[in-house]
């Protein structure tokens, strides 16, 4: 799919999605409930699609209504079957079901696309062959066999998050406690915080020693329940740069006490010079003059491609620290960005785990071609700034919005941005 974008000026009010990351811990809690939970507000796109069709593998009954998802939860008894679970492109759902399909006991066959079985699952891997247990990964799949033991882990903090998210999940189904011990740096452990908020919610305990320890009581049971997902600042940012650049928005359905890693969007567009206020439910967003920072992005990965968008206005030197993450995404979010953005004249420039970027105040005024590098975070950054431009530009792969946010063309014509899908 291509879209063409024009110049807008935009003012308005904006719903934003439910927090995808949170919609994937509450249907996989949900599942591994037994009883019948009901999941309020989540926002279907085709990571929450991949993690629905997984869970429904591995025995859980989810039925979508018109307010949410009712679930039956699953006691992973499969009986000789062999799941083929296919994760699409969705990184979360991968790490976070492998060690879970694990405890089937069972072969579990993993599927993706696009990238997806690219991204390193060594940590698993040496920990299943640690354990002596299958773990087989190619291309194409990644086979596992036999169940993850309780007992003392040790995980690397700078490799991904996802991987402590996913043994949380698991080591509380176990017989005997278990310990993680998380070798610093301890990178994104705001999604961690994440995962043991929601696991509370569904009645697990997890006990944090201190800032690298956590012990899992084993023999834990999920109680079912019925829970509201919270709204997306990671969604949230696309809309939020775009008011600070160039407009006024209010957005709805955030929390203002969230724990998501991804509310440091709201700091940074803070340090950037817009005008930020929060309130019940809503946040406001005004546009203003903007100027450089330095901005760690070791927490908050998912906002390095907004953010470069939104230090192409921001008068001065920006500088991304701990940016290296983003090469093992969906694409590699900073070769694609720094590919795209010098299409448009933006002085950037990067290292592997590094980005600067010049701010001007305006651009290339000719027609430009965007490629989205098939990645939704890229489209919907190059969205925002094709709006804030001089000049036109079309973006093709704009299809990969589908991955997060499927209605993000609709909500930015609400808003009076000129969006035209070709």
């Amino acid at each position: 799919m291509k879209v063409r974008v024009r110049p807008s000026k935009v003012a308005g009010n904006i719903s934003i999605p439910s927090s995808k990351s949170m919609a994937h811990r509450a249907l996989i809690c949900a599942s591994l409930a037994q009883g019948e939970s009901f999941l309020y507000g989540i926002t279907p796109s085709k990571d929450i699609e991949a993690t629905i069709a997984c869970m429904t593998s591995l025995g859980a009954e989810i039925t979508e209504e018109k307010e949410g998802y009712r679930i039956k939860g699953t006691d992973l008894k499969l009986e000789g079957q062999t799941p083929v679970l296919d994760c699409h492109e969705s990184g979360s759902t991968l790490r976070f079901l492998i060690p879970i399909a694990s405890l089937t006991h069972q072969k579990i066959i993993f599927k993706g696309q696009g990238r997806l079985m690219e991204r390193p699952m060594d940590v698993y891997s040496d920990l299943f062959w640690k354990q002596g247990l299958f773990f087989k990964q190619d291309q194409e799949k990644i086979e596992i066999q036999g169940s993850i033991q309780a007992g003392k882990i040790l995980l690397a903090g700078d490799v991904s998050s996802q991987f402590i998210s996913g043994l949380l999940f698991a080591l509380p189904l176990l017989k005997k406690d278990s310990t993680l011990e998380i070798v610093p740096p301890y990178e994104s452990r705001s999604y961690v915080d994440l995962t043991i908020q929601m696991l509370k919610k569904f009645g697990i305990v997890i006990h944090t020693l201190d800032e690298y320890h956590y012990h899992i009581p084993g023999s834990q049971s999920y109680q079912a329940g019925n829970v509201q997902v919270e709204g997306d600042y990671s969604q949230m940012a696309f809309f939020g740069v775009l008011a600070a650049i160039q407009g006024k928005l209010s957005l709805f359905n955030m929390d203002p006490i969230s724990l998501q890693g991804d509310k440091e969007i709201l700091s940074f567009l803070k340090k950037a010079g817009a005008l930020v206020s929060v309130h019940n439910d809503r946040v406001d967003v005004v546009k203003n003059h903007l100027k450089a920072q330095e901005i760690d992005l070791s927490n908050c990965p998912d906002l390095g491609p907004i953010l470069c968008v939104l230090a192409s206005y921001c008068l001065g030197t920006t500088h991304f620290w701990h940016a290296g993450r983003l090469r093992i995404k969906e694409s590699d979010r900073v070769e694609a960005m720094e590919t795209e953005l010098k299409k448009w004249g933006v002085p950037i420039s990067s290292t592997f785990d590094s980005i600067t970027i010049t701010g001007k105040k305006s651009y290339e005024k000719s027609p430009i071609t965007i490629n989205g590098h098939n990645d939704h975070r890229i489209v919907m950054a190059m969205t925002v700034f094709g709006l804030c431009a001089q000049a036109e530009s079309i973006i093709e792969d704009a299809q990969a919005i589908t991955k997060s946010y499927p209605t993000f063309f609709e909500d930015v014509l609400s808003i009076g941005g000129k969006v035209e899908i070709l």
